[in-house]
C-alpha cells in the first residue's frame, strides 16, 4: 500500500483554505474530483469535516490534526528520511520539533524534520557542525504555503502539529502550540 501523500495535500489545503468548495480543493490540490470527493466524504464520517452542499470545512481542528498525524505516521514508515547533521536554512523547510525552535519553543531543532524538494538539496546542507535532522525529499506542494519564520520556512501548521504527534511529541508542548496557531486562525 502507498503513504498516503496524496491525501495530505487534502489535509494542507483545507488547513489553509478553511471553507473550500469540493471542485476548487480538487483543482488546488492537483488531484481528481472524484478522489478528493471521496476523501472528502472520509473525513466527514470521521466527523472532523462538514460537507454542506459541496463546500468542506474543518469542524474541529484538533480532531483534524490527529487524523492527520495517524496517516502523517503511516508516511513515515514509509518514506525513509535521511539522517545527517544540517544546518537549517531559508531554503527547505522546518518541521515537528524543529518548527518550534524557529517560533523559540524549544532550544535545539536536533530530531526534527526538514523538508526538501530534491534529494539533491539534502545531501548540500549537509554539516559537520549542524543538527542531527530527519530529512525527507517531499512533494512540493507544502512549499506553496510555507510560512516565514524569523529567517526560517515552516509548512503549514497544522502539518507542523501532525509531525509533532507522529514524532511523538509529548501532549503539554502539542497543546501550547495548538492553542497559539489556532488563537491566530491557524496562520
Amino acid at each position: 500500500m502507498r503513504p498516503p501523500t496524496r491525501r495530505e495535500r487534502i489535509y494542507i489545503a483545507l488547513w489553509e483554505l478553511g471553507k473550500v468548495r469540493v471542485a476548487e480543493l480538487s483543482r488546488v490540490v492537483e488531484l481528481k474530483y472524484p478522489y478528493v470527493h471521496r476523501e472528502v466524504r472520509r473525513l466527514e464520517k470521521q466527523g472532523v469535516v462538514v460537507n454542506n452542499a459541496g463546500t468542506a470545512e474543518i469542524l474541529d481542528r484538533k480532531a483534524f490534526v490527529m487524523l492527520w498525524a495517524e496517516d502523517k505516521r503511516r508516511i513515515f514508515e514509509r518514506v525513509k528520511p535521511v539522517r545527517v547533521k544540517v544546518i537549517p536554512s531559508p531554503q527547505v523547510l522546518l518541521s515537528g520539533s524543529a518548527a518550534l525552535w524557529a517560533i523559540g519553543k524549544v532550544l535545539s531543532p536536533a530530531g526534527g524534520i526538514v523538508y526538501a524538494r530534491k534529494p539533491e538539496e539534502a545531501l548540500k546542507l549537509r554539516s559537520k557542525r549542524g543538527y542531527v535532522l530527519s530529512v525527507y525529499a517531499y512533494d512540493d506542494f507544502a512549499f506553496r504555503f510555507a510560512k516565514a519564520v524569523r529567517r526560517f520556512r515552516v509548512p503549514p501548521w497544522g502539518m507542523v502539529l501532525a509531525d509533532l504527534l507522529a514524532q511523538g511529541m509529548y501532549t503539554r508542548l502539542f497543546e501550547e502550540v495548538f492553542e497559539e496557531v489556532v488563537g491566530n486562525g491557524g496562520d
